[in-house]
């Protein structure tokens, strides 16, 4: 190639590019410009900045609703989950489930048992029969017989004799699956009941730690008191004023959180118990049962092994996948049923004028499916090793979780022990604390720190026996003992 063509070709090259760059500029300008009008068509969304809260004037539906009226309720722990056993719409949607499983047994087992039906039959069409007859005088006469109604009436019953055990299969896993939906209504009465004494806990606790906390606010304003008029004598800094001031509004702030937390517990309970939420409610007991627990972790096991109900639905489901296995191997099996009826036919209504009857035997083998049936076989196969291993992963689980509420229920019980001693030395110390100060050879410090170690050794205690209480109420529903007592 020449040098002349070489410059064609490069001067050709820089014409196309400079014509193309205005080119692709103009359309990267149009497409700017229809983004900018694609946001500012969009509409302006209009935040909502009205609170409710600070509006006076709401609307009269609105103002006009009166609060509902508070009611009291004496309460103790047995009528807390008597209550609540008898009121929860959980248990009640599990015992709907179980009728609805023992009406699907009748179902399965309806499979079984001969069938009868009846039917009838209109038809109206037209159609001619010529027919001819001699008549008096010898001559044969062509006579049209025309008829366009017929009826028909049927009874038919079918029987079958022998389905390869797919009836029987499936009345089985329906007799199973019931037996779970019952496991799960005694299920889940444990777990209202166990709901229910974790409610009543939670209000006695909630109870006794405001009480701890307004104690602290009575010893802090007798103290701050005390401050005071040693300031106004001269005898003490302004230091200790301001600190006993900052303490005791730190005790006030916790005296609310305890009142919240009294009501939300009490909300909680009355939620638990189906009854209206505002009923204040004034537990019997004012301190915590502390019953002897004397079982050992081996028995706690053992009754878990047994009772436990969501290791029966294991098992139960074992079973189910073991029938569905059943069912699905009567596809290579054949089927043998009788059916007979009983037949009348008209051309008048209503149609029982002749009649006929007919009793049949029938035997249905499928030979060969392309291999659906097997491949049934194989998924059903496998659908009982998951039920298998599942049901050992919910003995293994059930173990665990009886193990750690045992172990729950021996810690809590040894820091009862110990908090019960800490709070009565806390409280000797704090009334030390108060003489030295009060007699001048004490500090304004050692006295807040005397009443704060008391707080915290009366909040131990408390918890320490709402953990020992709740762990004994957690292991029962974990060792299955039953929340109701039938026969």
């Amino acid at each position: 190639m020449n040098k002349r063509k070489i410059c064609s070709i490069l001067a050709v090259s820089v014409m196309t590019a400079a014509a193309a760059g205005p080119v692709m500029a103009a359309s990267q300008v149009q497409a700017d410009k229809a983004l900018k009008t694609e946001k500012v068509s969009q509409t302006e969304k209009q935040v909502n900045f009205n609170g409710v809260m600070t509006q006076k004037d709401l609307p009269a539906s609105i103002a006009s609703q009166k609060a509902e009226t508070a009611g009291q309720m004496d309460i103790d722990l047995r009528r807390a989950v008597v209550t609540a056993v008898q009121n929860n719409r959980g248990i009640r949607i599990s015992e709907l489930t179980l009728q609805k499983a023992q009406n699907a047994v009748s179902e399965a087992a309806a499979s079984k048992n001969p069938s009868l039906s009846y039917s009838f039959d209109a038809q109206k069409y037209k159609t001619e029969r010529t027919t001819s007859y001699v008549s008096s005088g010898g001559t044969v006469v062509p006579v049209t017989v025309s008829n366009d109604h017929a009826y028909g009436n049927g009874l038919s019953v079918t029987w079958p004799l022998y389905t390869g055990g797919k009836a029987e299969g499936n009345i089985q896993a329906a007799r199973y699956s019931a037996a779970s939906a019952q496991e799960d209504v005694y299920l889940t009465e444990a777990e209202i009941k166990l709901s229910a004494t974790q409610g009543y806990y939670q209000l006695l606790e909630a109870i006794r730690l405001q009480g701890v906390d307004q104690e602290s606010v009575n010893n802090l304003s007798e103290h701050l008191t005390n401050v005071e008029q040693q300031y106004q004598a001269g005898i003490v800094t302004r230091l200790d004023v301001l600190s006993s001031r900052v303490s005791l509004a730190n005790a006030r702030q916790s005296y609310i959180a305890a009142v919240n937390s009294r009501e939300l517990a009490e909300a909680n309970l009355n939620n638990v118990m189906r009854i209206p939420m505002s009923t204040h409610l004034v537990p019997a007991d004012k301190d915590f049962p502390q019953p002897a627990f004397d079982l050992t972790m081996e028995q706690a096991l053992a009754l878990s092994m047994q009772n436990r109900w969501e290791l029966k639905q294991a098992e139960y489901n074992s079973q189910i996948a073991r029938q569905q296995l059943r069912v699905a191997r009567a596809g290579n099996l054949p089927t043998v049923a009788v059916t007979g009826g009983y037949n009348w036919k008209d051309t008048d209504f209503p149609g029982f004028k002749n009649e006929d009857w007919s009793v049949t035997g029938s035997v249905s083998w499928a030979l060969f499916d392309g291999g659906a049936t097997n491949a049934k076989v194989k998924e059903a196969r496998d659908a009982v090793a998951i039920a298998d291993e599942t049901a050992l992963q919910t003995r293994e689980s059930i173990q665990l979780e009886v193990r750690e509420d045992y172990l729950n229920i021996i810690s809590a019980r040894e820091k009862v022990s110990t908090t019960q001693t800490s709070v009565a030395e806390a409280q000797e110390a704090y009334q030390i604390a108060v003489v030295r100060y009060k007699a001048g050879v004490g500090t304004n410090l050692d006295v807040l720190d005397a009443q704060l170690n008391l707080n915290t050794a009366q909040t131990n205690y408390i918890t320490a026996l709402y953990d020992y209480n709740i762990g004994l109420a957690t292991l029962e529903k974990a060792m299955g003992v039953p929340a109701v007592i039938r026969s």
